[in-house]
C-alpha cells in the first residue's frame, strides 16, 4: 500500500497490478517470487523464445520463460527473504527489475519483427529473380 500498489490477499499469494498487468507474489521456503503471465500466440513461439533468451542475458534476477503449455510466457523475479523487513526493502527493486525486463523483452520482440519485415521486403520473389536469360559461366 505504501508503494501505491493495492494488493488482493489470497490464501497462498498476493495479487496486485504492475504496469497494467496482474502480478503474483508468493512465498515458498524463504524465497519470495514475483511473477507476471502473458498469453502468447502459437505463431509467435520462436520469436518469443529468442526474445526471452535475449532478455535473460540482458537483465538481472529475471527469468522470462515460455511455459510448457506454449500458450503463456512468465516473467519471474526471485529473492531470498527471511523477514518482512527484507521484503519491504527488496519489493520496490523487484517490481522495477520486472518492469524493466518486460520492456527489454518488448523491444527485442519489436526488433525481431522489424528484422523479419525487412527480410521479407528485400528477398526477391521467384518471378523477379528469373529473367529468362541464360547464365554465363565466369572464367
Amino acid at each position: 500500500m505504501e508503494n501505491r500498489y493495492y494488493p488482493i490477499y489470497e490464501k497462498s499469494h498476493i495479487l496486485f497490478e504492475l504496469g497494467g498487468n496482474m502480478a503474483v507474489i508468493e512465498l515458498d521456503e524463504d524465497i519470495i517470487t514475483l511473477r507476471i503471465f502473458f498469453s502468447i500466440e502459437e505463431n509467435d513461439y520462436d520469436r518469443l523464445l529468442e526474445a526471452s533468451n535475449s532478455c535473460m542475458t540482458r537483465t538481472y534476477m529475471i527469468k522470462a520463460a515460455i511455459l510448457e503449455d506454449m500458450k503463456n510466457i512468465m516473467f519471474s523475479c526471485e529473492i531470498l527473504c527471511h523477514t518482512l523487513r527484507d521484503f519491504v526493502r527488496f519489493f520496490p527493486r523487484m517490481t522495477e527489475l520486472t518492469k524493466e525486463a518486460i520492456e527489454v523483452h518488448k523491444q527485442e520482440m519489436k526488433r525481431l519483427l522489424l528484422t523479419e519485415e525487412i527480410l521479407k521486403a528485400t528477398m526477391p520473389v521467384a518471378e523477379d529473380s528469373a529473367t529468362g536469360t541464360e547464365r554465363k559461366i565466369l572464367s
